[in-house]
């Protein structure tokens, strides 16, 4: 299913039945630190991130010219992690547009503001780590958050 996110057309991310999305696993100990965020200090993430495969607009800040498409390849409440061709400074201020398909298979879209954290080269391109500027939640981000949501009391 294609559609359409600021002019350019991309995949949709499309609700899934929950069998159809593909959280990474979670070890028994991440799930007590996720309750426990104060209970283990030397782990680099302190959320653990859910495989979450779609397409996305990345934009940079002040530079619509510079937006490309890429691939979200997994996300939690406080970033997401994608592959591309596009290539952006760490540091640099971004928009992300996700697009999602509800229930009557109408599009819903997303835009999530943050950082990018990290930056590494990729054979084919970059992946990128970007850090949302806010937290994602219900009130804010509710498709993004349904999936995260969802996927999170699967594996808890």
């Amino acid at each position: 299913m294609l559609g359409w996110i600021s002019g350019r057309e991309i995949p949709l991310l499309a609700k899934q039945p929950r069998s159809a999305i593909l959280p990474t696993a979670v070890r028994k100990d991440e799930r007590t630190h996720m309750a426990h965020p104060t209970a283990r200090t030397d782990d680099r993430r302190r959320h653990a991130r859910i495989t979450l495969v779609g397409s996305a607009l990345i934009t940079p800040a002040g530079n619509p010219k510079r937006a490309f498409a890429a691939v979200l390849d997994n996300a939690n409440r406080l970033g997401a992690g994608f592959h591309g061709k596009g290539s952006l400074d760490s540091q640099e201020t971004v928009t992300v547009s996700l697009a999602f398909l509800d229930h009557g298979g109408k599009e819903q879209q997303e835009k999530l503001s943050g950082r990018v954290a990290w930056v590494k080269p990729w054979e084919k391109g970059h992946l990128i780590g970007v850090v949302w500027d806010q937290i994602v939640t219900k009130e804010k981000n509710p498709w993004l958050f349904s999936y995260l949501d969802e996927t999170l009391k699967e594996k808890v």
